[in-house]
């Protein structure tokens, strides 16, 4: 038996504005693709936006106590006989603006998938998985941070001063952060013996009244780019850290709900005196850690070329 084969498209993720109390909601727009090698019978087209059941049952102990379900029925009828060919239906879903953010923690785990089944004569269905993530709506507090650059300093024992500088403190994910380290000796007879910067995420569970906190990403210096001669004055040193994909190592800054994350920058240094004696030093600051903004998300479906499907004998309105 030849069954037929079933494609959602949608460009992109859903993107929430403003805190959950406040988000006015977002649109989440996509199509199907339906491909019939054999005359069928079909009943029903359907799509819902959902949490992902898998998941959801695999993780009891940490997801939410309620489940998300929204459905847009694109095509109903008591049984029609569809032809060969490829059809296309558009979907819209109305999400809710105080949706939980998509995230993978040990406190707490929320996965959404838009789910496309086709029913009649056979029983068809496809799922992709479809984030939801939240940004300052424009002109909040939030929202102004990303115009604010890191520029922080403190003075170990009178003897060593460090500085971190230069790079904003809004990152965004699976992209380059950088930052100037500067080492500044108040006594003499130091040397360095490390080098680094590190990028630190803590989860934080309310209701638990628990917290975690890993290394999601680091970087150090080689020893041929320290030189171990004493710090005569002050050191600086320009340095890169690649910040890793969301939802991997590294979770986007949650704010609300009863699992938050917050993420925050560290200058590591090593440091050893006249005497012999190692220290090492770390000058933390905050960072958020935050998804693009709803601009930079393409409002354009992909484009549908398919050399074997490319008649459309019905589409949906």
């Amino acid at each position: 038996m030849i069954l037929p084969s079933v494609r959602v498209f949608a460009p992109g993720d859903v993107v929430l504005q403003g805190a959950p109390g406040e988000a006015p909601g977002s649109t989440f727009e996509g199509r199907v693709m339906v491909t019939i090698r054999v005359p069928t019978r079909i009943q029903k087209v359907q799509v819902t936006f959902q949490t992902q059941a898998s998941r959801w049952a695999r993780l009891r102990q940490h997801v939410s106590n309620t489940s998300v379900a929204l459905h847009d029925c694109m095509y109903r009828s008591a049984g029609e006989m569809w032809g060969r060919g490829t059809y296309e239906f558009f979907f819209r879903i109305a999400v809710p603006g105080d949706l939980s953010e998509t995230m993978f923690t040990a406190h707490k785990r929320v996965a959404y998938e838009v789910r496309a089944v086709v029913e009649g004569s056979v029983r068809r269905a496809t799922a992709r998985p479809v984030a939801v993530k939240r940004v300052p709506y424009f002109g909040s507090v939030w929202q102004a941070l990303a115009s604010d650059v890191v520029h922080v300093s403190a003075v170990w024992r009178d003897r060593i001063e460090l500085c971190a500088l230069g790079c904003s403190r809004v990152q965004r994910d699976g992209q380059p952060l950088r930052v100037t380290g500067v080492v500044r000796a108040l006594q003499k007879g130091f040397r360095l013996t490390k080098v680094g910067v590190l990028l630190e995420e803590r989860t934080r569970c309310r209701a638990a009244a628990t917290s975690t906190s890993a290394v999601a990403a680091s970087r150090f210096l080689r020893a041929s780019d320290i030189a171990a001669e004493p710090i005569v004055d002050q050191r600086a040193f320009d340095l890169e850290l690649l910040i890793p994909r969301a939802y991997g190592r590294i979770q986007y800054d949650v704010k609300h709900g009863s699992v938050t994350v917050s993420h925050r920058l560290a200058f590591v240094v090593a440091i050893v005196d006249q005497y012999g004696h190692g220290t090492s030093l770390r000058l933390f600051t905050p960072l958020h850690i935050m998804p693009h903004d709803a601009a930079d998300v393409p409002d354009q479906l992909p484009a549908y070329a398919d050399a074997l499907a490319d008649r459309i004998l019905l589409a949906a309105t």
